[in-house]
């Protein structure tokens, strides 16, 4: 599902993406396959993700049949919102609620803050990946947390990075973590604050490098979680 959604998201702009710097050389923007070859491609995707359905609980099955609806409104929500990158971080978070329904049964209510808090952070990162685009997208009447934060973006991000921190610390202390956790949460909160004190609005090349900057940020993350197991 998560490599199916970016396969949505591409069939979906294959009109707009031709006229993006750097989205132009994307498979169907550039070309190189057609859409019915995209959509049979998206096919096998669903299809293999439908599989793993059978080894599920019929609870996490109901769990991750609600994620459909967002998945393919995704690739829609920049023609009429500003905000695609709250659904984005819903959609590709999903993930976390249906382990903890597969593992116990139920989703509670720390999980759920820990999926909050990856989707402010998704917001946050997103947004400073949608700062490359910036001027491309508002050529194209296009929408984005970009667009809408405008100036202010540096601020805005700062804020959903500390909304970040303070989910994952509550949600964790909620599921019973263990100090090492809260530790860890300290490096996680240094690592994003670095990556704000470092974003220049105007300089995409450097934006792009601090949103591949999160590879680090979702390893830490599972270090942490590791560790307040113990």
């Amino acid at each position: 599902m998560r490599s199916a959604g970016p396969t949505v998201n591409d069939i979906a702009d294959r009109n707009f993406d031709g006229h993006v710097e750097r989205t132009r050389f994307r498979p169907l923007a550039s070309g190189q396959i057609d859409t019915l070859q995209a959509f049979v491609f998206l096919g096998v995707q669903l299809l293999l993700a439908a599989s793993l359905l059978l080894f599920l609980t019929p609870y996490t099955r109901l769990v991750a049949i609600c994620v459909l609806p967002l998945v393919f409104i995704y690739p829609l929500c920049k023609r009429f919102t500003n905000w695609p990158q709250a659904v984005l971080g819903a959609a590709f978070n999903w993930g976390m609620l249906m382990a903890w329904g597969e593992v116990t049964g139920h989703i509670p209510t720390g999980a759920v803050l820990m999926w909050a808090g990856a989707i402010a952070w998704q917001i946050g990162f997103d947004t400073v990946y949608a700062y490359v685009d910036v001027k491309d997208d508002t050529r194209l009447g296009l929408k984005s947390t970009a667009i809408l934060f405008g100036k202010h973006g540096k601020i805005c991000i700062s804020l959903f990075y500390a909304l970040t921190i303070g989910a994952w610390s509550l949600g964790g202390w909620l599921l019973g973590m263990s100090w090492p956790y809260a530790i860890g949460m300290l490096v996680v909160g240094a690592h994003l604050a670095w990556q704000t004190w470092r974003i220049d609005l105007a300089r995409p090349e450097v934006n792009f490098r601090l949103f591949l900057a999160n590879i680090l940020t979702g390893a830490l993350l599972a270090a942490v979680a590791l560790a307040g197991t113990w």
